[in-house]
């Protein structure tokens, strides 16, 4: 039997392992071992992302106005 490869942290920019799945069974989860790296702060990132995201691209002329 193959070993899958090492699951990478899904928060947002985070390049470390994810946390092992526990000996006893389960799913392995999607987070590395920092407290701050949770779902909920992990949803709050992406949004402040896509906030900074929308407000660093120029706004054409005809956005906006009807």
């Amino acid at each position: 039997m193959s070993e899958a490869p090492a699951k990478t942290c899904i928060y947002p920019g985070c390049e470390r392992p994810a946390v092992p799945a526990h000996p006893l069974g389960g799913p392995q989860p999607s987070f590395c071992d920092s407290e701050e790296h949770n779902a909920l702060s992990a949803h709050q990132e992406r949004g402040r992302r896509s906030e900074d995201e929308d407000e660093s691209e120029p706004r054409s002329a005809s956005e906006g106005q009807r």
